[in-house]
């Protein structure tokens, strides 16, 4: 027993220091092997397996003792279980070393909790415009931005390994790459065949574009990350900049909130683009930064995913405000489109000029810069004398610094993206 042991002390003793500098290897899935019923590891069970692996049993595995070893002594013998956004139970067996994630959202948030560096590949949202504006060339529109995502002595966020595309998932290059955890967006029901195919934990998450989702978010990749303090700092951040807004349209009479028709998707194909399915007749039911922002939009009570209203609907609508999302870079606005279309000349957001470009919302999934920017954007548009003292450039500039320690990311955007200036 003695000599047991003195084996088990030992190899604690040679653990530790490697499990503390190594990268580790994919974390197990599922129930150790050296585990109670409870998924517990006490001292007898690791010195159980310990020594059954130095006497040659083949039943387990040195990932399986390196994790096991880590739970009971870093994690006091229990490892961690959380729930994702999916409502899936995900276990970890060892802290995060090595990051996939398969979509922007997930991306920004990872970079703005400051684990850039931990990112072992890309996808082809993130490696195009999502993270940070290119131009239809791929010529980067904020340079400094992105030369500050250094990733392994050089290298750069849009020059790592592209793991996935819009719907496919490379799960042979994911599985080299050994990452600890993937973060998937939801949707896809896959999370499953990621743990399956890739070997490691994956968690499903996602924003929407009420602000309360993304605090689900930004707290659930903390918690994943063991970044529950930057967490909460980003989530504050977020809630300061909401209630300055809030706490001025709150305080406005239900009379001094103007209606509003919302048009996330732009209008570059003028009413309805038939490939995508989407154009200027492609609306969001709840959009809560224009309605922070002290608008009424009148899609309100539609329902469904993809909402498409005819033309007719939003005549009858007669919003006194249009916001038409800017969804490119090559200066092709919708704006022109409402303004110029006959149908739409008696609207009377049209005849009293009252039709306004914004920030795209989307981006293979919902930004949390784009909403906080049209949140104080719009509230500019919709009650300029309440908001004349909002330095939109100031706050544009301070959520970029927030999510990617840059300065000056909104005013390069706005160097090619100009409508914002106009509400300067």
């Amino acid at each position: 027993m003695k000599r047991t042991f003195l084996r088990f002390t030992l190899l604690l003793l040679f653990l530790t220091p490697l499990l503390l500098l190594m990268n580790p290897a994919a974390a197990s899935l599922t129930q150790l092997p050296c585990a109670g019923e409870d998924n517990e590891i006490s001292k007898e069970e690791l010195s159980a397996v310990v020594c059954a692996y130095m006497l040659g049993d083949e039943s387990y595995s040195l990932d399986d003792i390196g994790d096991a070893a880590f739970v009971y002594i870093f994690w006091d013998g229990r490892p961690k279980t959380l729930t994702d956004m999916s409502d899936r139970q995900v276990t970890f067996y060892r802290p995060v070393e090595r990051i996939i994630t398969t979509n922007p959202d997930n991306s920004r948030i990872v970079i703005a909790l400051g684990d850039l560096e931990k990112m072992v590949s890309t996808d082809e949202a993130t490696r195009g415009s999502s993270v940070l504006p290119k131009d239809e060339e791929g010529n980067k529109l904020a340079p400094k931005a992105w030369e500050a995502l250094q990733i392994y002595g050089g290298g750069q966020l849009d020059e790592l390994p592209e793991t996935n595309t819009r719907r496919e998932i490379d799960y042979e290059t994911m599985a080299l790459l050994k990452p600890d955890v993937v973060f998937d967006s939801l949707g896809y029901n896959r999370g499953d065949l990621v743990e399956e195919k890739v070997g490691c934990p994956c968690v499903d998450a996602d924003f929407g574009f009420t602000f309360e989702e993304n605090y689900i978010q930004i707290r659930l990749l903390g918690e994943v990350l063991d970044r529950e303090a930057e967490a909460e700092d980003l989530e504050n951040f977020v809630q300061s900049k909401v209630d300055m807004v809030k706490s001025v349209t709150d305080q406005l009479d239900e009379s001094e909130i103007p209606t509003v028709y919302f048009a996330p998707r732009g209008a570059k194909k003028g009413f309805y683009d038939s490939v995508e399915g989407r154009d200027f007749t492609r609306t969001e039911a709840v959009y809560e930064p224009l309605t922070i922002a002290g608008g009424n939009n009148l899609a309100k009570d539609c329902t469904g995913e993809n909402i498409n209203v005819a033309p007719e609907q939003i005549v009858a609508w007669a919003p006194e405000y249009i916001f038409v999302a800017w969804s490119s870079w090559d200066n092709q606005t919708g704006k022109d489109f409402v303004m110029e279309t006959p149908e739409l000349s008696g609207i009377p957001a049209v005849k009293n000029g009252n039709v306004y470009d914004c920030f795209y919302p989307y981006s293979r999934g919902r930004p949390l810069d784009r909403s906080l920017l049209n949140m104080m954007y719009m509230a500019k548009c919709l009650h300029p004398e309440e908001f004349k003292d909002l330095d939109l450039e100031k706050e544009g500039n301070d959520i970029y610094k927030k999510l990617f320690g840059v300065d000056g990311v909104f005013t390069a955007i706005t160097d090619y993206q100009e409508f914002p200036k106009d509400v300067y």
